[in-house]
């Protein structure tokens, strides 16, 4: 496995995960400021996609460990 790339992966899904959050308060703000009027879908559909970039970045870190830890065991 290439941790350069995992390592990219990883930092990508960070980055998608931030945004998500971002996103989920703007639509949290925005219906709360309207007296929930708009749909909640503004805020739980980015929520979703915030824990599955997480749930994405966990894996990535874990093989990122993994895979240096065999790499120093073959040394």
């Amino acid at each position: 496995m290439n941790i350069k790339r995992e390592k990219t992966k990883r930092n990508i899904f960070l980055i998608l995960q931030m945004v998500c959050i971002v996103l989920t308060l703007i639509g949290a703000g925005y219906v709360f400021f309207n007296h929930g009027e708009p749909n909640a879908g503004y805020t739980v559909v980015p929520m979703l996609f915030a824990l599955i970039f997480g749930m994405l970045f966990r894996n990535s870190q874990k093989a990122i460990k993994e895979n240096s830890v065999e790499t120093l065991s073959e040394k």
